[in-house]
């Protein structure tokens, strides 16, 4: 039986350095992630729709490590799913209907640690009606809290039927003993794919032709946007202005780093205030750790907080859409929908912040990038202008 109350804290240590990605890191090209709902991501137990099989009663079920020591919820939050390390356990949850498509390949994102001294390694797979594996990721190891990425591709031509499944599995390890687990928590899965037609371009690889602003405190380095802290700050804008839009871009922040996305701001004044600022930082870095809720990566500055721990390890590439739909606003990060509000419904009964945010009420401004001295790096900056007929009279 796996008793929590006697594990070592070992697997529970936060730690801001880089690990390669599996595979969302290194992107050679513009993809765009399509969010497939995942019920109850984040393992609360009182909303259960995952299934949690050992080979015990024990090797597998709900729990919370904050009452246990572990203070700081970048990685999770509440509860989380544990596995038995002993291998043969599983975390599995029925998919939407008609989510898995042949040919079609998926992102599957999840945070995970080892509970105890022993190694843990598990494999993700989507599988059928029948439980058999369609698409499956190699061996996983548990280590430190950290988030994974891996791309699943369902075979083509073949005869595949559901309901299908997302399932986590534990991986045989005879020397684990049964005070060793594997902590699961906040999934997300996504279909990849490429942009609809209507995207532009706001960034041609070579320099800043079409921006405005502080050109002197950002550059162009090997096809990317790069802020140069050390020559200027401030912001920069685009030349044209928008007002309802889908804004899509990756991002790479280093340990600690923070920026901002500035939407229909104005090219003067302070973007969070005067416009609206979408936050980018690395919130699992140690001088975060007494944030607000509306200070978190994705969240609208001042106005409405993020989820917290979809954002890949700091120095990899993470993938986000920006869309601004008349008062609705939406956060996409890595395919994980980590903000969706009204505007006015936020700031009915005042901001979060306290203070005036005039530019809540602003219908059309620049997309851009604010500045707080720290490196960061953005590319594949794009946009699709949002139209909508002339009302009837």
């Amino acid at each position: 039986m796996i008793d929590p109350m006697n594990m070592p804290l070992i697997g529970l240590a936060l730690i801001s350095v880089f690990f390669p990605a599996l595979s969302a890191g290194a992107e050679t090209k513009a993809v765009t992630l399509e969010p497939i709902r995942i019920a109850n991501p984040e393992f609360d137990s009182t909303g259960q729709s995952w299934r949690l099989t050992g080979t015990g009663s024990a090797d597998a079920g709900y729990w919370s490590p904050k009452k246990h020591g572990a203070a700081d919820s970048e990685w999770f939050d509440g509860e989380v799913a544990t596995l038995g390390a002993r291998g043969g356990c599983t975390a599995s949850c029925v998919l939407p209907e008609d989510a898995v498509v042949p040919g079609a390949s998926y992102r599957i994102g999840f945070t995970v640690a080892r509970w105890g001294p022993d190694l843990a390694s598990l494999k993700v797979s989507i599988e059928d009606g029948a439980n058999h594996p369609v698409a499956s990721s190699d061996a996983i190891d548990a280590g430190l809290w950290r988030r994974y990425f891996v791309d699943l591709e369902i075979p083509s031509g073949e005869a595949i039927a559901g309901p299908f499944k997302l399932v986590f599995r534990s991986l045989e390890n005879k020397d684990a003993g049964r005070e060793s687990a594997i902590l699961l928590d906040k999934v997300s899965m996504a279909r990849i794919g490429v942009d609809e037609s209507g995207f532009q371009s706001l960034f041609n690889g070579r320099d800043l032709t079409g921006w405005i602003g502080n050109v002197k405190g950002y550059g162009v380095e090997n096809g990317t946007i790069r802020t140069y802290p050390e020559r200027a700050g401030g912001n920069l804008y685009t030349k044209d202005q928008f007002g309802d839009f889908v804004f899509r871009f990756a991002f790479k922040v280093p340990p600690g780093a923070n920026n901002g996305i500035a939407i229909r701001a104005p090219s003067t004044g302070d973007a969070a205030y005067q416009g609206m600022e979408v936050q980018v930082l690395d919130n699992s870095h140690s001088k975060y750790a007494g944030l607000k809720p509306w200070q978190f990566h994705g969240s609208v500055y001042g106005i409405s907080p993020a989820l917290r721990g979809y954002q890949a390890p700091p120095g990899e590439w993470n993938l986000e859409e920006i869309r601004a739909d008349g008062r609705r606003i939406r956060v996409v990060l890595n395919g994980m929908v980590i903000s969706e509000f009204d505007l006015d419904e936020a700031v009915r009964a005042g901001t979060l912040s306290g203070q005036e945010h005039p530019g809540v009420s602003r219908e059309q401004g620049h997309l851009g990038f604010c500045g707080h001295g720290d490196l960061v790096y953005f590319k594949d900056l794009r946009v699709q202008p949002i139209f909508r007929p002339e009302s009837k009279p």
